[in-house]
Formats: structure tokens, C-alpha cells, sequence
């Protein structure tokens, strides 16, 4: 009897663990959709973002330019008619105004960053780990081993976006579509115990990487840029320009300020002379 009771404890512990690699692959499938969707949806995200910043982020940097340039000589007229001397009426506007100053300059600053697109360098040992895992990554997914056209498919949509993580660098992304790929077998050398433990904790780490997808997912959603790039495209299919619309409308504020900020220039210029 003793015989037949071992096959039927093995044969339980492998139903166990193939259900575990079962729920290890459905998972993982997770995973890869879920960081396609993620993925791709920055990359709508980021696109909008360069076409608002042609359009609009140009003129919303030179309004706050010239609107504190303008709020800097209300303050010089207000201390010239109080009779406070040049010096301090430089020492009080620089002083007042310093915080908006360094944000202008930042922003100016972040802009020249972003059009230089610099990459950074990683350690030896990380660049080694890198190829490491594309190699693993690019073998994996490549489309010619697909034996679906929906399996291909889905491959296609993978190895544009693993190509794009490695010579960005991007280590976070090949690390997520490498978790739940475990070599462990049946008849391996590792216990039953071991199996299950090493199974259940890498479907543990799955289903933190799908929640933590998803947050993402939502939060891009829920962002500033995200919300406006929906209400531009509604407003395209209905026929209106509304990047257009913004950009004609804060031109004339740009160029009503600028004129205002001419006027409180030379009035500065004859109280000096005054």
C-alpha cells in the first residue's frame, strides 16, 4: 500500500505546483499587456506634451517672464515715491521677487535639458546586468518563436517597447517582464516545499507589479496633461482648434503685457531723470 499512497502525494503535489505555473503564466500575461498599456500610454502622454509646449508652454514661460518684469517696476515707482534710495529699491525688489525669479529660470533651465536629452551612464555591473536580462527578454519574446498569430502578436507589441528599455537604459522595465519566469521542474533536485515557496513568492511578486501597473495606469489618467489632451481631442472632433484657441488668446496676453511693461519702463526712466 505504501506504494500507491506515494503516487497519490505526488501526484496532489504536482497538480499544486502545476496550478502555481499556471497561475504564474496567466499572470505574467498580465504583466506584459499591462506594461504595453502603461507603456504606451506615456508615450500618447508625452507626445501631447510636445505639441503643447510648440503651441502654448512657450508663451505661458513668457508671461510669467514679463509679468514679473512688470511687477519688479510697480514695486521700483512705489519705492522711488517713498523716497527710498536706488540701491535699496534694487536690494528690495531682488529681495521680494527671488523666489519667482529662480522658478523662471528653472523652467527656462528644465526646457534646455530637455532639448539636449542627455542619458546617463550606468556602472559596469549594471550595464553587464542589462544585457543580461534584454538577451533573456529579446530571446523570449521574439515574434518568429510565436506559434499563434494572437501569441505573435503580442510579441510585436513587446520587443519594440524591450528594445526602447534597453538602449534607454530603462533597467525597471526589463526587471518587471522578467519576474515569474522560474526554471524550476518537477523532477528538479529542489524539494516539493522548496518548489511551492519559490512558486507562490514569485506569484506573490506578480501580483504587486499588476497592482502597482494598474496605480499607474490610473494616475497618468488622473494627471493634468492627460485630462487636457482628452478635452483637445474632444474638442477636434467637434470641429475646434483649442491649442489654437489657448495660444492666439495668451499671445495677446503676452503682447498686452509687454506693452503695459514698456509704459512702467519709461515712467521709471523719467523718475530717475526726474
Amino acid at each position: 500500500m505504501k506504494p500507491a499512497t506515494l503516487v497519490y502525494i505526488n501526484s496532489n503535489d504536482e497538480k499544486e505546483i502545476h496550478k502555481l505555473l499556471q497561475a504564474i503564466e496567466e499572470k505574467r500575461e498580465q504583466v506584459e499587456e499591462l506594461t504595453v498599456s502603461v507603456e504606451n500610454l506615456k508615450a500618447e502622454v508625452d507626445l501631447f506634451q510636445h505639441r503643447y509646449n510648440a503651441h502654448i508652454g512657450r508663451y505661458y514661460l513668457e508671461l510669467d517672464k514679463v509679468e514679473l518684469e512688470a511687477k519688479e517696476y510697480r514695486l521700483r515707482l512705489q519705492l522711488r515715491r517713498e523716497d527710498v534710495s536706488e540701491e535699496e529699491i534694487e536690494a528690495r525688489v531682488e529681495s521680494c521677487f527671488r523666489e519667482n525669479r529662480t522658478r523662471i529660470d528653472a523652467c527656462e533651465a528644465q526646457k534646455e535639458d530637455a532639448q539636449e536629452s542627455q542619458k546617463n551612464e550606468l556602472p559596469d555591473k549594471e550595464v553587464k546586468f542589462l544585457q543580461n536580462l534584454y538577451r533573456k527578454l529579446a530571446k523570449r519574446f521574439h515574434p518568429d518563436k510565436a506559434e499563434h498569430p494572437d501569441e505573435q502578436n503580442r510579441r510585436e507589441q513587446l520587443m519594440p517597447l524591450i528594445n526602447r528599455a534597453y538602449h534607454e537604459q530603462d533597467v525597471e522595465i526589463l526587471k518587471r517582464l522578467s519576474i515569474g519566469e522560474t526554471d524550476i521542474e518537477i523532477d528538479s533536485e529542489h524539494t516539493t516545499a522548496e518548489k511551492r515557496e519559490r512558486l507562490q513568492s514569485e506569484l506573490r511578486s506578480l501580483n504587486r507589479v499588476t497592482a502597482e501597473l494598474r496605480s499607474e495606469i490610473n494616475r497618468v489618467k488622473a494627471g493634468r496633461t492627460y485630462r487636457l489632451k482628452e478635452q483637445v481631442e474632444t474638442a477636434e472632433k467637434n470641429g475646434n482648434d483649442l491649442l489654437t484657441t489657448l495660444a492666439a488668446d495668451l499671445k495677446r496676453k503676452v503682447q498686452s503685457g509687454h506693452a503695459q511693461l514698456t509704459r512702467l519702463i519709461n515712467m521709471w526712466r523719467r523718475s530717475k531723470n526726474s
